[in-house]
């Protein structure tokens, strides 16, 4: 028997009759199944659930609906190929992710990238894997559209192989200035010239700081700001002598121990992260001294520990949630305007006064 579509969608015989309605495996569903279920072009449908188009609401409602009802999930590898993108971003750590997710630093960046990607409809990936030039293989195989890097102890080299990457890079807690690429970091400069302010404030005159030999972007700055703030204190100060460079935490406290056996002992100690500073605490206490009658200590970050720590330790806090928001949203402008101009963001610090620094 032949049939007509009638404005009303439905299938009806010449005759008259009612045809009896498609039916469809729940999960099945294809976009020409939910057309002939509406009586409307497969176009229609497309335009509906990628909300374009010109219709009524109405009809993409119920569009929309009919999709839902039957659990219709759009085929993403063709929708990729033909929009010419993928909808995910992706995202590298060094030296592993292992160690990514026992940093609540980056913990707390992921939180927010997450959250960020995931309101614009973008999936997050880990690109774990490298290829043997070292580009991840997550954009060697066009699976991302834009590229995250989670700056943590990236090197020259690392940075070098992705100076060639095909999409864009969005660096995050790091930057480089000869690098075409957007990038945030935590205002370390501005952070380390409260710590020495407040060092000053509290009566503190010779003061050290201890920080690792890595040159990375936000070490430097913390060390700059540092001693950028003794100075304008009126402190007259080395880095020769008040900057105590180490591999770890603990070639950091034997240094510390032997300078406070020194006939001129420091009175305070600026430590370049929460990590480092709570590892002092505890060399000190098991060398029998007291925070912050014997040395004060002031950290960087505010981790949770931070303020767990008995005493509780004065720190220079940032919000690491905003870091990651932050960064997806430089990632969510660059997609939108590819050619406009390279971003360098820097948010903000403040210092947290605690326990941990004693008044002369």
């Amino acid at each position: 028997m032949l049939l007509r579509r009638t404005h009303s969608g439905l299938a009806k015989g010449v005759s008259g009759s009612q045809t009896p309605p498609m039916s469809i495996p729940n999960g099945g569903a294809k976009l020409r199944d939910i057309a002939e279920l509406l009586g409307c072009s497969v176009a229609t449908v497309s335009n509906a659930i990628n909300g374009r188009g010109r219709m009524s609401e109405e009809m993409r409602q119920q569009i929309l609906g009919k999709c839902a009802e039957l659990n219709f999930v759009p085929n993403s590898a063709g929708r990729s190929l033909r929009l010419q993108r993928t909808d995910a971003v992706g995202v590298i750590y060094a030296p592993s992710f292992a160690e990514l997710f026992g940093n609540v630093f980056y913990a707390r960046i992921m939180e927010g990238l997450a959250e960020t990607f995931g309101e614009a409809g973008l999936d997050l990936v880990l690109g774990n894997r490298r290829d043997s030039d070292g580009m991840p293989s997550i954009v060697r195989q066009g699976k991302v559209d834009a590229l995250v890097v989670l700056a943590g102890v990236f090197s020259t080299a690392d940075y070098e192989v992705l100076r060639n990457c095909p999409v864009p890079l969005c660096i995050v807690d790091g930057y480089i200035r000869s690098f075409e690429a957007d990038s945030l970091t935590s205002d370390g400069f501005g952070g380390g010239q409260q710590v020495a302010e407040h060092l000053y404030q509290q009566g503190h005159r010779k003061v050290v700081m201890t920080a690792y030999r890595s040159p990375l972007y936000n070490i430097e700055q913390r060390i700059a700001g540092f001693f950028s703030g003794l100075r304008s204190c009126g402190i007259e100060v080395s880095e020769a002598d008040s900057l105590i460079r180490v591999d770890h935490d603990k070639e950091a406290a034997d240094e510390l121990l032997a300078r406070l056996n020194s006939e001129n002992p420091p009175t305070a100690v600026f430590a370049v992260n929460d990590t480092m500073a709570l590892n002092l605490m505890d060399a000190l206490e098991q060398s029998g001294r007291k925070v912050p009658d014997d040395v004060s200590v002031v950290g960087f970050d505010d981790d949770p520990a931070a303020a767990r720590s008995r005493p509780a330790l004065t720190t220079v806090g940032l919000k690491k949630r905003d870091i990651g928001a932050v960064s997806a949203r430089l990632v969510l402008d660059r997609l939108a305007h590819p050619q406009k101009s390279i971003v360098h963001q820097v948010q903000p610090t403040k210092l947290v006064i605690r326990e941990s620094v004693a008044q002369l």
